[in-house]
C-alpha cells in the first residue's frame, strides 16, 4: 500500500470514528435530558391542494407546545421535571418529499432506502440556514380530501430524523401530535409496542395501565402502543396527546426511568 493510499484510508477511518462518537455523545446527552434537545422541524406540501400549501405555511414554533406540555406532564410522573424537552425551529416551506419510504418488510429495500434518507436529510440541513439540530423532523401535510390515509410515518435512531404524515387542518392538528410524538420518540429509542400486522397494542408494555382490573376498557394509549384498547381484541385512536402516556418500558428506553436514580 503506498503512502497516500494509507493516508486516505486513515482519514476515511478518522472521519467514520468521528461520526460513531458524535453519534454516540449526541444520543446520550438526549438521553440524560439535561437541557432542551433542539428539533428541526422541515413543513413540507404533501400533495397539490392549495389548502394544503395554506396551512403548512401557517406552522410556527408554537405549533408544537402541545408536544412539549406532554413531556412536562409525563416526566413528572418519573419524578423529574422536564421544561421544556425540546426547543423547535422551522425550516423555510418546501415542496420536495423525502424519498418514498418502502415496505415494512423488505429488509433490502430500508436499508437502501435509509442511505439515500440519510444523504437527504444531511443536504437539507445544509440548505436550511438554521442552527444544527439534534433531531429533523419533516412533516407532510395532506388534505383530506375524501382520504382519512396518509401513509406511514417513521423515526429512525440512527439518522436522528423522522418523516410524520400530518393532516393539513386545525380540527385533526391534536391527532397530527400525536404521530409526531410517536416518531420523536422512536428518535430517541423507544420501539413499537404494538403488533405490526394488525396495530393492536401489545401487553403488557404496550398498555397505559396494565395493572387495571378490570383490564378493560383502558382509559389511555401508550404512546408507543398507538391506541387505546377497548376490549381483548379491540381498540381506538386517541384523539390528542391527552389521550396518551409514557408507559414505564418507554421512559425506560429513552432514559426518563434513569432520572430516578439521581
Amino acid at each position: 500500500m503506498t503512502v497516500f493510499k494509507l493516508m486516505r484510508v486513515v482519514l476515511l477511518l478518522s472521519i467514520f470514528f468521528g461520526i460513531l462518537a458524535s453519534t454516540w455523545i449526541t444520543e446520550k446527552r438526549m438521553a440524560a435530558w439535561e437541557r432542551p434537545i433542539l428539533v428541526t422541524v422541515y413543513p413540507i406540501v404533501g400533495d397539490e391542494e392549495p389548502a394544503s400549501q395554506k396551512f403548512a405555511k401557517g406552522i410556527t414554533t408554537e405549533s408544537f407546545d402541545p408536544v412539549n406540555r406532554f413531556f412536562a406532564r409525563e416526566s413528572v410522573n418519573y419524578s423529574f421535571s422536564v421544561t421544556p424537552a425540546f426547543r423547535f425551529q422551522v425550516a423555510p416551506l418546501t415542496y420536495d418529499k423525502p424519498p418514498p419510504v418502502p415496505r415494512q418488510f423488505d429488509p433490502a429495500g430500508i436499508a437502501w432506502w435509509s442511505l439515500k434518507m440519510r444523504w437527504w436529510a444531511w443536504t437539507k440541513e445544509l440548505r436550511d440556514g438554521l442552527i444544527q439540530p439534534d433531531i429533523q423532523l419533516f412533516v407532510l401535510y395532506h388534505s383530506l380530501n375524501g382520504n382519512n390515509e396518509v401513509g406511514i410515518s417513521v423515526g429512525m435512531r440512527k439518522g436522528r430524523y423522522g418523516i410524520v404524515k400530518a393532516y393539513a387542518t386545525d380540527k385533526l392538528q391534536p391527532m397530527n401530535h400525536v404521530v409526531f410524538t410517536h416518531e420523536i420518540l422512536h428518535v430517541l429509542g423507544a420501539t413499537d409496542k404494538y403488533v405490526l400486522t394488525t396495530g393492536e397494542p401489545i401487553y403488557p408494555d404496550g398498555y397505559a395501565d396494565p395493572d387495571k382490573r378490570p383490564l378493560f376498557p383502558q382509559k389511555l394509549a401508550e404512546i408507543m402502543g398507538g391506541r387505546i384498547p377497548i376490549n381483548s381484541f379491540s381498540s381506538d385512536m386517541p384523539g390528542s396527546l391527552n389521550e396518551c402516556k409514557i408507559g414505564k418500558k418507554t421512559a425506560e428506553e429513552i432514559g426518563f426511568l434513569a432520572q430516578l436514580q439521581h
